[in-house]
């Protein structure tokens, strides 16, 4: 198998997993559907920090619109976005001692999201945040979630009946083509298959400030995505093959490198390399 780079990462060939049958399953699980009667729009700050959602945030929330914001730093941009559409949000960051811009709607906790309750490192499971947050009866609420790889962690812990509380769920995924262990290429197939039980994506777009590999001349495979997902009974969903990505309302992340264009992701072979 060919293997070429989207742009010149040193020593990423020493890192990344060559096996095609790893890509084949990721894109399997990876496939999107498109949302029926239903446009999207995007939430947050231009590039980086900003997602693609469905616009559909007047669902039935158990007595309440709720948010949860994993990842925040110096940016506040979509959970304020979300505050807009009438969301209370509950913010965690254990890098951060406080939000650069506080709102009325911000519930900021210093700690941060893992699959078990690791007390020394400040973090703790999204069941545990639930509960502490009087949450137990809400359902259709939003998640969105940028941890720099520690999403895997989570997933692989979370239960589906507690990710079925979520409408509509927002992630960056790390570490596609970059997985640093067979442990970890397991876990990350394993977290999807999980998500796909439960929720569908309906979009994606690579992160530009992360590597991309090309196999063969006819696939394109990012190492960082921004997804969507959308919980699958609240939905009409059907296939399509003809979804060509990046759509217009995508930004670069980093506005000083070309965009990774993933053409007809659905297909076989997305046959679009820049």
């Amino acid at each position: 198998m060919n293997i070429t780079f989207c742009k010149p990462i040193q020593n990423l060939l020493l890192k990344i997993n060559i096996t095609p049958e790893y890509y084949e399953q990721l894109s399997a699980l990876l496939k999107i559907k498109r949302v029926v009667g239903k446009d999207f729009v995007r939430l947050g700050r231009p590039n980086d920090g900003g997602y693609i959602m469905v616009d559909n945030f007047n669902v039935s929330g158990g007595g309440g619109r709720i948010a949860y914001s994993f990842g925040i730093n110096r940016d506040v941009s979509w959970d304020l976005d979300m505050v807009q559409r009438g969301y209370d949000v509950f913010m965690y960051d254990p890098t951060i001692n406080a939000l650069p811009q506080e709102n009325d709607k911000f519930h900021f906790f210093k700690a941060g999201i893992s699959g078990m309750k690791e007390p020394r490192r400040s973090l703790d499971t999204l069941d545990s945040f639930i509960r502490a947050n009087g949450h137990e009866d809400k359902t259709n609420m939003i998640l969105k979630m940028d941890v720099e790889g520690a999403e895997w962690g989570f997933l692989s812990q979370v239960s589906s009946e507690t990710l079925s509380r979520f409408d509509q769920i927002a992630f960056e995924f790390h570490n596609l083509i970059q997985s640093k262990s067979q442990d970890l290429m397991n876990q990350i197939y394993t977290c999807l298959w999980k998500l796909n039980q439960t929720h569908s994506l309906v979009h994606l777009h690579a992160n530009n400030y992360a590597s991309c590999i090309v196999l063969d001349d006819k696939y394109t495979f990012p190492n960082c995505l921004e997804v969507t997902y959308v919980k699958t009974s609240n939905y009409e969903l059907v296939d399509d093959e003809n979804i060509f990505l990046p759509i217009p309302l995508d930004q670069l992340n980093n506005p000083n490198l070309p965009d990774f264009h993933l053409g007809f992701w659905n297909k076989k072979y997305n046959n679009v390399v820049k």
